[in-house]
């Protein structure tokens, strides 16, 4: 019986918290700026008040812009998405085989960074 109880209260407990995660991102909706970002728990994820246009109103997206080792994300602008659906298709596309094959080809054939700071000559 006490295994029950502990398991209702546990699924209580997830439930307040998604409508106090619905409740925090309709006030983003609302009150943010244009293009302003909510960090989430989720290292490199944000949400982002994309703007309204003339044919729909403002919406929230994913931004997606994994953080490197330094603490700085490896783009400026990172990968948005508005939907469970996108979601997937990015995702299958990404997981695909094929997709890895070809970017560790393009690593091969394009020209190599330069990974250090070229210092100033003064004799």
């Amino acid at each position: 019986m006490l295994h029950v109880i502990y398991k209702t209260y546990k699924i209580k407990k997830v439930i307040i918290n998604m409508a106090d995660i619905k409740l925090q991102l309709k006030e983003h909706l609302k009150d943010a700026e244009d293009w302003g970002k909510m960090e989430t728990p989720i290292p490199g994820v944000y949400v982002v008040k994309v703007p309204a246009t003339k044919t729909r109103p403002a919406l929230l997206f994913l931004e997606i812009n994994p953080i490197k080792q330094d603490g700085k994300p490896i783009k400026r602008k990172g990968l948005f998405i508005g939907s469970f659906e996108n979601l997937l298709l990015f995702s299958e596309a990404l997981a695909d085989d094929k997709v890895v094959q070809l970017i560790r080809t393009l690593e091969e054939i394009n020209p190599k960074a330069q990974t250090q700071m070229k210092k100033l000559k003064m004799d």
